[in-house]
């Protein structure tokens, strides 16, 4: 579907590696699946522009959350797991983690995938520009956590804002980017 107002940004995140998420797109539901997000962002900041800015996918239940928001999906293995006998991390799907997790215990989880700088800071440029072209506010909810109504709220929001069962955008997420940008921006840099 299309609608041209948008008030709102979704972040979610792949809970996989890009290449598994971009194959699960494309093949599940034998090509029909209906959750695409608008925007895939890499761990390394490349930008991948799924869905243009006024259409929307089934991506949540509630077709007025689609109709008025773009969905921003980070690669991010998400919630990790700790093998107990050779320490390695992993994800849901055994994908390994190499590198050293962030620790939160939230949702029942304690292990988590980190969002790389280049990712943040690719993905505050692009909510700069798309809050500017319609017309969203360029702040966001500044945790993770539930909060009731928040299809209402203007601005940038994480899936795990909508549920308590949702676990993206994960507790290692760095809220503080949007701020930090409009700062870079007023000085120059």
């Amino acid at each position: 579907g299309k609608q041209k107002k948008k008030h709102q940004i979704i972040l979610t995140h792949t809970s996989r590696n890009i290449n598994d998420y971009l194959q699960s797109l494309k093949f599940r539901f034998n090509g029909n699946f209906k959750r695409i997000p608008n925007y895939i962002i890499t761990r390394e900041g490349k930008i991948i522009q799924l869905l243009g800015n006024t259409e929307h996918s089934e991506y949540f239940k509630d077709p007025n959350v689609n109709r008025n928001s773009i969905i921003i999906t980070l690669e991010n293995l998400g919630w990790l797991n700790k093998h107990s006998v050779t320490g390695v991390y992993f994800n849901w799907i055994n994908d390994p983690y190499r590198s050293d997790p962030h620790l939160k215990n939230w949702r029942n989880y304690y292990y988590w995938d980190k969002y790389p700088q280049d990712q943040l800071t690719a993905l505050a440029d692009l909510c700069m520009i798309l809050c500017v072209e319609h017309e969203i506010p360029y702040f966001s909810v500044p945790s993770s956590g539930y909060i009731e109504n928040v299809g209402k709220f203007r601005g940038i929001v994480s899936k795990s804002n909508f549920s308590d069962i949702y676990t993206d955008i994960n507790p290692s997420f760095n809220f503080n980017i949007f701020e930090e940008h409009v700062k870079q921006i007023e000085l120059g840099l």
